[in-house]
């Protein structure tokens, strides 16, 4: 019985060995695999920290940031602004018509009645004459009434006589022959006849009456066609000097009490992207309407610009009138704009030769600087001239098939 206790208690011995060394193996095996996940997690963690320093890389060159060396700059004329805000008075945008302006232009009307005949047929408007240059030629010599030539050839012959008479007159004065009062009773007729006939020869030939050109300038407008039939004082062309002009802009009645404060205007023309300011036109406000009626209920303001060769007279421009005042805030020129789908954004120097592209919100606007009501800071210099540069640069960038790949 005591040998197979002992038998038992042996082979329990000897089996326990293999189970501990079971364990043993699997607790190396444990700290093994352990190690393994550890390094494991190592690799993961370090490689997890090269993707987010890879994306953080990315993310600084990314689509919003764009390259732009100091030679490109220098190249396209780069020019950059710091925003400071600044008082921004109310902007009323209307509609304006340029006019030639008072004073600068002249009708010259037909002396007698008859057909226009032209001495140019190159005459058109547009066409440069000189003072007192013929332009047309009245005929009337077929004419019962009204006849030109008789009238010219009896106003001559008064005229020599009362010439010849005065000069007898004076020279018998002398010798005490007639009186003075006789002398000058002659000298008046005579300087009378002289004037009737300076006139007629002056706007008249043995053809008819002359129509001549009453200021130097520009042929702005005919006013009958060569052959018709015009009535004397008629008015037959209009000459302007083209040297001033007037703009008429009509504002809504409600704008009324903000007139009284208009500061400036800036003009656009269609088809010129340039916007005009009234100092570069060097102009100035004349006046502006105080009573409206039912025929034209709105208010007119008028200003004063001197023509420059971009305003034409009779042609329609943008007016921004700019009234004085207004609060301070945080305005970009038109220049430092670009548009995307309906969406505007702003280039903002990040570090040397780094512009991010910002969106932002557009406020009012007179034509040459634009508020922003958000997307900028006061503080940060922006990209004012030069901004279609920097998109080209970035459009250009985005088609690069190497861009944001890292190796």
């Amino acid at each position: 019985m005591k040998k197979i206790v002992y038998i038992l208690a042996l082979a329990l011995t000897i089996g326990l060995v293999p189970s501990c060394h079971h364990n043993e193996h699997n607790h190396d095996h444990e700290h093994v695999h352990s190690h393994e996940h550890e390094h494991e997690h190592d690799h993961d963690h370090h490689h997890e920290h090269d993707h987010d320093h890879e994306h953080h890389h990315h993310d600084h060159h990314g689509v919003n940031v764009i390259q732009f060396s100091e030679s490109q700059a220098k190249k396209v004329g780069l020019a950059l602004e710091k925003i400071e805000p600044r008082c921004f008075g109310q902007v009323i945008k209307s509609s304006a018509q340029v006019m030639p302006s008072q004073g600068d232009e002249r009708e010259a009307a037909a002396t007698a009645s008859g057909i226009v005949k032209f001495t140019n047929h190159n005459l058109v408007e547009g066409t440069a004459v000189k003072a007192g240059q013929t332009l047309f030629e009245i005929e009337s010599s077929g004419m019962v009434d009204n006849n030109v030539s008789v009238r010219l050839q009896e106003v001559t012959a008064q005229y020599n006589a009362a010439k010849t008479a005065y000069e007898r007159k004076r020279q018998l004065a002398e010798d005490k022959i007639v009186s003075q009062a006789d002398l000058e009773q002659s000298r008046a007729a005579y300087e009378s006849a002289k004037a009737a006939y300076d006139n007629l020869k002056g706007n008249f030939s043995q053809r008819g009456a002359v129509v001549r050109a009453p200021i130097s300038g520009y042929v702005q407008q005919i006013h009958v066609s060569n052959g018709a039939f015009v009535e004397a004082g008629h008015s037959v062309v209009t000459v302007s000097q083209n040297k001033d002009l007037q703009l008429r802009a009509e504002v809504q009645p409600r704008y009324y009490s903000c007139l009284k404060n208009i500061e400036t205007v800036n003009v656009q023309i269609p088809g010129d992207n340039h916007v005009y300011t009234l100092k570069e036109l060097g102009g100035a406000l004349i006046s502006y309407g105080k009573a409206t009626d039912a025929d034209c209920p709105l208010v007119p303001v008028v200003f004063r610009v001197r023509n420059t060769g971009h305003l034409l007279s009779g042609s329609f421009v943008t007016a921004y009138i700019v009234t004085r005042g207004g609060q301070e805030v945080i305005t970009v020129p038109q220049t430092a704009l670009v548009e995307e789908m309906g969406n505007f954004f702003v280039f903002v120097k990040v570090c040397d030769e780094e512009y991010e592209k910002r969106l932002v919100t557009l406020g009012s606007t007179d034509g040459v600087r634009t508020e922003i009501t958000s997307g900028l800071s006061a503080g940060e210099t922006i990209v004012s001239r030069g901004a279609s540069m920097v998109r080209l640069a970035q459009n250009s960038a985005a088609l690069d098939p190497h861009a944001g790949h890292v190796h």
